[in-house]
């Protein structure tokens, strides 16, 4: 028996009147427009629901299904995997991610904390650790930006393979997109030459166009989604966005080291200490001291209390370690270290005589 749908489009086939939109028999069925041939009256289909379309097209597996609402549906903002996100901070991943202007801030910021580092692909981890234990709040900010711009990312390239997966299913059967997975336009004609062709009389246009999905276009790939989104490759990164959040969370950080220095009435001394470091040879390294016959290496540097703490080794193979909070400290034990073990042998004796 043939169904409503197949009546209704055979009628306007004959040159029957169209009647008024609220009467059409079919869900599928947007609008008719009449033309001066009554087989190339325009026919509008629009799915209402996703499930018909993604049906129509052999989607019916719970998996796909879950994966296009998940990507597809009007459901706003999505989380991001926080335990990935943190990994990917401790693991130093992130700091990579770093332009040029911030890894320059971030150096800004290890030469008052911890000087012996510096910003390179084989310290960042260890910087991302150390940096995570004295400023949760700010590089929480920091992961928690990376997470979403990466789920962002991921869920632009999900929804760019749903969509040529989906893309204008029907053209090769006269049947033209005009909104994705939404709307298409066709003629009675057409749709009464596919009906018969078919032997689909009895369907309405829904099980008419799976129908026409299903016998000519078996070979079609589409589905097995639920791994999309392990497997796409996220090619448009909002990196130049990532990198002005960073950037205001590494001023935060330097505002709050600024705080703390400024509570050290010798802060001067401390730019000065770390130049003449630096200007040596840097932190955590042997630097030879030729005219003296020693080697230093500089372990590191307090902001607050300005208190260098090095090693030095003689040539006779001996090892001191030693400390000072001032330039001509260190430039005494340096090149004057007999000068520099007497006054401390001084300043001992008064304070614990």
């Amino acid at each position: 028996m043939a169904s409503e749908t197949f009546e209704f489009l055979m009628n306007i086939y004959k040159g029957g009147e169209v009647g008024t939109r609220w009467r059409y028999p079919d869900d599928l069925i947007y609008d008719v427009i009449p033309a001066k041939y009554s087989t190339s009256s325009k026919v509008i289909i629009t799915f209402d629901e996703d499930e018909d379309f993604l049906n129509v097209l052999g989607i019916d597996d719970d998996d796909d299904m879950y994966a296009w609402r998940r990507f597809m549906g009007n459901y706003g903002y999505r989380d991001y995997d926080t335990y990935w996100a943190e990994d990917e901070w401790r693991e130093g991943y992130v700091i990579q991610g770093f332009d040029e202007s911030n890894k320059e801030k971030l150096n800004e910021i290890l030469k008052y904390l911890n000087p012996r580092l510096q910003v390179n692909d084989e310290n960042s981890s260890a910087i991302a650790k150390f940096l995570e234990k004295r400023f949760d709040r700010w590089v929480g900010n920091i992961t928690s930006e990376y997470g979403q711009k990466n789920e962002d990312c991921k869920e632009r390239a999900v929804q760019k393979e749903l969509l040529l997966d989906t893309k204008n299913p029907f053209y090769k059967f006269g049947i033209k997109e005009i909104s994705a997975h939404y709307k298409y336009e066709t003629t009675v004609g057409v749709l009464i030459g596919w009906y018969k062709k078919l032997r689909a009389e009895d369907e309405d246009l829904k099980g008419m166009l799976t129908k026409l999905i299903a016998t000519y276009d078996r070979n079609s790939s589409r589905g097995g989604w639920y791994e999309l989104e392990y497997n796409v490759w996220c090619d448009d990164y909002d990196s130049e966005g990532f990198n002005r959040d960073v950037a205001w969370n590494l001023d935060k950080i330097m505002d709050q080291i600024e705080e703390e220095i400024e509570e050290n009435p010798d802060a001067h001394q401390y730019d000065k200490l770390y130049a003449t470091v630096a200007n040596l040879g840097g932190f955590d390294k042997y630097i030879d001291i030729p005219e003296k016959n020693i080697r230093v290496k500089f372990d590191s540097l307090d902001p607050k209390t300005n208190k260098l703490v090095f090693v030095v080794e003689k040539q006779n193979g001996g090892m001191e370690k030693r400390s000072v909070d001032n330039i001509e400290d260190l430039n005494l034990s340096l090149y004057h270290p007999e000068l520099f073990e007497h006054i401390k042998k001084i300043i001992n004796k008064i304070l614990y005589s």
